[in-house]
């Protein structure tokens, strides 16, 4: 009590007005003190509030995620994490982009999924979500009328389906990776295409194994040379510092588990 009436008088004394009415039977407040009162109780509850949004801004996913993803590796995992997070995080909105183009992580994208390895920036952090392996297929029809390539040379001499502007196929040769030049009469912009066409007997395509394995499965596509297939990190990158937002975490701890089911065992 006399903590609280030293504190009292000091604050009447800055103010320069009485707050309170002491006398030897009562304790009132006067009208400024009243007004006083009323005031700082709406403060705390103000404060109150602005505590608890903080709290859970920094706890909660919510807001807008931007996601960048290449195309087919988007369309391969990203429906099991975006479901996923809307149906955990209420106040959470996201808006995914697909596209082949390079996305600068600081203005265009929140979080990436990039199959490739991540550039030499001391602002983009990346967490690899696993381990790509590309291989070579063709359908049976196509092998029993041109056979089957025993070396990475022997492509230059079969049909081989590009995709975008790339010429030559990356083999593995023991510990190291080269580039073989390819040619072929087919030329398409779309990684799921060019694997249809192999499909159909169009000729040899270069493709990761999570995209080829249920077409490996059903007999339509047959592996080529795998003891010279390459491998590939898959990495969740963004720049939002350490730690990141609560949102871009939520989601590389979803995509850890897409992208692991998705990858072949």
């Amino acid at each position: 009590r006399s903590t609280v009436s030293r504190r009292l008088a000091q604050l009447e004394e800055e103010l320069g007005a009485a707050l309170v009415v002491r006398t030897s039977r009562r304790f009132e407040l006067t009208d400024l003190g009243t007004a006083l009162a009323t005031r700082a109780t709406a403060l705390a509850s103000v404060l109150e509030e602005s505590e608890s949004l903080v709290r859970r801004a920094t706890h909660e996913p919510s807001g807008t995620l931007r996601v960048a993803a290449a195309p087919v590796l988007g369309e391969e995992v990203l429906p099991e994490i975006l479901t996923e997070l809307t149906r955990r995080y209420a106040r959470l909105v996201v808006d995914a982009r697909l596209s082949g183009d390079y996305v600068d992580l600081r203005r265009d994208a929140d979080v990436a999924l990039r199959a490739a390895p991540i550039d030499d920036a001391s602002d983009v952090y990346a967490t690899k979500l696993g381990t790509s392996v590309t291989g070579f297929y063709a359908s049976p029809a196509y092998l029993r009328v041109h056979g089957a390539p025993e070396t990475p040379a022997d492509l230059a001499s079969h049909a081989c389906i590009l995709v975008a502007a790339r010429s030559g196929w990356r083999v593995r040769y023991g510990t190291r990776d080269e580039l073989v030049t390819v040619s072929g009469r087919i030329r398409v912009d779309s990684f799921r295409l060019a694997r249809s066409l192999a499909v159909c007997g169009a000729g040899i395509v270069s493709s990761a194994l999570m995209y080829a394995r249920p077409f490996l499965d059903s007999g339509d596509l047959v592996p080529l040379l795998e003891r010279h297939w390459t491998r590939t990190p898959i990495y969740a990158a963004h720049a939002s510092g350490v730690p990141a937002p609560p949102k871009v975490r939520a989601f590389i701890d979803l995509a850890k588990t897409a992208v692991a089911r998705a990858l072949p065992s």
